[in-house]
This record gives C-alpha cells, structure tokens and sequence, in this order.
C-alpha cells in the first residue's frame, strides 16, 4: 500500500488568498458556516501541498474544485483535469489529505474517538461486523466504512449494510456491488494505522 498523506492543523491555516486560485477563492465565499469554510480550506491546503510537491508546481497550480453535476472534488492541474487518485477527510479540529500515485482508487477516514449511543452501532454496522466492542473500535470500523465508500466516489449515499468492513476486509452486497463491480471489482487493501492520538484512521486503495 503506497500512499501520501498530509496533517493539517485547522488553527493554523494559511490566509485563504494565498493558498486558493481565483475560481477556488470564488466557491469558498459562497460557503456560509464558519466551521464549513475552515474544514474546506484545510482540505484544500492539505491536498495543494502535497500535490505541488509532486508535481513540482505552486500551490496556485493546483485547483479542487467541486464538479458541476455531482459536487464531487476534482482536481486540475494549470486547469486542466488530473487523474491523480486522492482524497480528503477532516475531523475535530484536522484535515488531512492522500494522494496514491501507484493506484487508482483512495478513500480515507478521520474521526475523534468518542462515545456513541448504542442505536448508532445498531443503526450502521451490520452484526458481522461487530467483531470486537468499545469506543475505539467503532471508530475504526466507521473510518474502514467512510475510506471504501470513499474510494467508490459514493459517499454515504449508500446503506450501510451493504459495505461490510470485517476483520479490515471489504464484502459488498446488493447496490454496494454492483457500484463495485461497475469498477472492475479491484482488490481493495484496507488499513487503519496511527496518525492523531485519540483518533482513528483508516485507508483503502485499490489498483
């Protein structure tokens, strides 16, 4: 599993001019919420530094910019699209941001350790998942979820059940499939590994 990642602390974030172009700037005044404006330009930040040390390009080189359908980040390069596999997750306080130049498809996940009410594992996890108990590996299995429908470019419009993450192995079932196999069915590596203390995180990648 080879992949980049970088931290970003969201109390000591650049001057949004100085890291975002003129069409970034643009979308990032539209955003309303405090809170909403910073995890956004923490993303951004993250995935510039790491894609303009890369590329060997300045950070205005690099745009993320939402697609017009789906909302979906897409990165450009001197604006034009880059295929470049990457993605972006924030949490409490942290953006970070991968990039996976050997793959085809990356999916991350950060969250807070954190008690949950019990309707909340009910709810999200399937009972075959439900190998171990406690906080942290909640957690973890909720970041395994978010990394995979991650790299599948669906998010959480998925149900739950249907990506089943057990023993950091991935089953898909029913819709989940079939998005699955509309991909070519790549063998995805999942892994959860330290990064912030008090936090899980987790990555899947896929040739």
């Amino acid at each position: 599993m080879t992949y980049q990642l970088e931290v970003v602390d969201l109390q000591n974030l650049p001057p949004a001019l100085s890291v975002l172009s003129e069409l970034e700037n643009a979308f990032f005044q539209t955003l309303k919420l405090p809170k909403r404006k910073t995890e956004w330009l923490g993303g951004r930040v993250a995935l510039k530094r790491l894609i303009s040390a890369y590329e060997h390009v300045p950070l205005h080189a690099v745009e993320v910019l939402p697609q017009a359908q789906s909302g979906k980040p897409q990165l450009l390069l001197d604006g034009k699209q880059s295929m470049l596999p990457f993605s972006i997750t924030h949490s409490q306080g942290f953006a970070v941001a991968a990039l996976a130049p050997t793959h085809k498809y990356i999916g991350i996940d950060l969250e807070k350790i954190s008690p949950r009410m019990n309707a909340w594992k009910t709810d999200f996890f399937h009972p075959t998942e439900l190998t171990g108990e406690g906080d942290a590996f909640l957690t973890k299995l909720w970041t395994q979820k978010e990394a995979v429908v991650k790299l599948l470019g669906t998010g959480l419009t998925l149900n739950s059940f249907d990506v089943r993450c057990i023993n950091d192995t991935v089953q898909f079932f029913n819709r989940a499939l079939q998005i699955y196999e509309s991909v070519g069915s790549p063998a995805i590596t999942l892994q959860t590994r330290p990064l912030l203390q008090g936090f899980a995180f987790s990555v899947a990648v896929a040739e």
